[in-house]
């Protein structure tokens, strides 16, 4: 089981690479602001639509369902994460002014952190139960996972470095949105071992899958345009061909 715990843990830790990679903007105007978030908005959406969903999908046909009847669920549970991230979104504090922070632009920077960290809970519960029933195969998982996680983190810490121009802040919370990876595996070993199968953890990414993208829909582009129209198409198709090519590596 340590084995496995460590799997998920270098995993999440791959976040911190993308972090660093993001670390590298400071203090951006308007056009480099509004390419960040439409950013981390192609990279989320890519996410819902490449991994997430299908993914969903494809468990409940394994596990019998039609799959008309496969996509109907994971239609439903993807409306559920939508409603539910528009509930967390006025949930979020506002950001008590600071001289030097972008108080718009770092509540969006904390609905992206906040969403991927989602992201990575079931990611970890994943990467611990394939590698505590097959060492080869949790390795394989945690490969996958770690370069899924790479861009992930650029998208955490491309918002923070624009909202705060600090690159220890940005690289930080990239590096704290990964670590929900062994926090996901913890809680599948200690809390969820009772309910934890394919299908609970099939549904929890599609409801996951709903609400990035209401993250992206509802806050993330909203910004990214009423800052720099062309600035945003650009990260936005930067995001989308970055996970893509994630995506398809693994």
């Amino acid at each position: 089981m340590a084995h496995a715990f460590l799997l998920s843990l270098a995993a999440g830790l791959a976040t911190g690479l993308g972090g660093l990679a993001g670390a590298v903007l400071r203090r951006p105007g308007p056009r480099a602001r509004a390419f960040s978030l439409a950013f981390a908005a192609g990279v989320m959406l890519a996410v819902c639509l490449e991994d997430l969903a299908p993914h969903a999908a494809s468990a409940w046909a394994g596990a019998g369902a039609a799959a008309w009847a496969a996509w109907g669920r994971c239609g439903c549970l993807l409306a559920l994460g939508m409603a539910a991230g528009g509930a967390m979104a006025r949930c979020l504090p506002e950001p008590a002014p600071a001289a030097g922070i972008d108080g718009e632009a770092l509540r969006s920077a904390l609905a992206v952190a906040a969403a991927l960290a989602l992201h990575n809970l079931p990611e970890g519960m994943l990467t611990l139960l394939s590698a505590y029933e097959d060492r080869s195969l949790g390795a394989a998982m945690a490969l996958a996972v770690g370069l899924h996680n790479i861009p992930e983190g650029l998208a955490v810490a491309v918002p923070v470095a624009a909202a705060t121009g600090s690159r220890v802040r940005a690289v930080g919370w990239a590096l704290a949105s990964g670590l929900a990876e062994p926090l996901g595996a913890l809680l599948a070993f200690t809390v969820l071992r009772g309910v934890l199968t394919p299908l609970f953890l099939a549904g929890s990414l599609a409801f996951i899958a709903g609400v990035m993208a209401w993250v992206c829909a509802g806050t993330l582009l909203p910004d990214a345009f009423a800052a720099a129209r062309p600035s945003a198409a650009g990260g936005l198709c930067a995001g989308v061909v970055l996970m893509t090519l994630a995506v398809g590596l693994v």
